[in-house]
């Protein structure tokens, strides 16, 4: 019988050529440790995957949350494996991470406008180049985008917002997330409105004390962020309706929320997804292993929801794993996985 040695000994030739095509060195060791597994039985599961850094995002950060909840799933699959998690600026700087070789893994919101933007070249650098190479491996969570509204500010549809002081994000990053959205809804974008730069402790607060009309919400799937139901256990929340065929006009993915779904909600309405948080790799990453991260993530993804209950989602709507995430495509590796299991629909 074959040892483990020789088989090593016979991948030497393999894994130099990886070393030299991969610009990361821990993505050619990755290759290099899932061309052995095929080949040699008898060697234990944890040598399928030596190690990867996964960006994320500021700690406490869904992004973070999932990360580190990755962290935990492979540590426990491949104990010899070293798996980090690094607190980035989010997901333009894990692209660059990778781009850098600093981190095989990124967790992004592909389907965010930074993200569009850095495909297309927009919004970099001065020398950059547009990050086409980025590859998404599986989706995990949409952020879905809401207004509420205080009691007594004449708010129940959402153009009724035209006019009235508005709590905004203090990040026009974060803000312009809903750009789109409220121009699905017929309200020009800030022009329609009195904005109010606010954080998110003070957007809620302010709320809260009557100083501003109405403010940016969202939920992670169907949850509600923690601040904002903090909000709604002390204050009557109202949520402004939107129109469902001009949320689908416009393209977006719509999540529909049933009365009692969010505190105070009293009728059906529907949320667009703003962007949707997903695990991504570069074009040169290994298709095994991302085939194999893929695989192990799937298989554990209870594990994931003790640390991010969001995800629940998507074991029950298991599509949400496959989410198009335009214009970023998946990677091969990952598509063979899908495709297995019966989640990839598309040619």
């Amino acid at each position: 019988m074959t040892s483990a040695s020789d088989s090593r000994a016979d991948l030497a030739g393999p894994f130099r050529l990886c070393t030299r095509v991969f610009r990361n060195a821990k993505a050619a060791r990755i290759a290099a440790a899932l061309l052995i597994l095929p080949m040699q039985a008898t060697l234990s599961p944890a040598h399928a995957l030596e190690g990867f850094t996964v960006g994320t995002a500021s700690v406490g950060s869904t992004p973070h949350i999932l990360g580190t909840a990755m962290q935990q799933v492979f540590s426990e699959k491949f104990p010899d494996g070293r798996f980090e998690v690094a607190v980035t600026g989010g997901s333009i700087e894990n692209s660059r991470m990778m781009r850098r070789g600093e981190a095989e893994l990124g967790i992004a919101s592909v389907t965010g406008s930074a993200m569009r933007n850095a495909w297309h070249g927009r919004n970099l650098e001065a020398g950059e180049e547009p990050f086409k190479e980025i590859r998404t491996l599986m989706g995990f969570v949409h952020i879905v985008g809401h207004l509420i509204a205080r009691p007594g500010a004449g708010i129940e549809d959402f153009e009724d917002i035209k006019g009235k002081r508005v709590g905004l994000g203090s990040s026009i990053r974060t803000s312009a997330l809903h750009e789109p959205f409220w121009r699905s809804q017929g309200v020009e974008w800030i022009d329609d409105v009195e904005e109010v730069p606010l954080g998110s402790q003070d957007r809620y607060r302010f709320l809260a004390e009557g100083r501003v009309d109405a403010a940016l919400a969202w939920t992670v799937g169907t949850k509600l962020a923690a601040i904002i139901e903090e909000y709604a256990s002390a204050n009557e929340a109202v949520w402004a309706k939107t129109d469902k065929a001009a949320l689908e006009e416009a393209g977006f993915t719509v999540f529909a929320f049933e009365p009692g779904s969010l505190p105070g909600l009293d009728f059906v309405n529907h949320g667009p997804s703003l962007t949707m948080s997903a695990l991504t790799t570069t074009d040169e990453f290994p298709d095994e292993a991302a085939y194999e991260i893929v695989k192990t993530l799937h298989e554990n993804m209870e594990q994931v929801v003790l640390l991010l209950p969001a995800v629940q989602a998507a074991i029950e709507n298991p599509a949400i794993f496959t989410s198009p995430s335009d214009p970023f495509p998946y990677h091969p590796g990952a598509i063979r996985y899908w495709k297995e299991v019966g989640l990839w629909d598309s040619e």
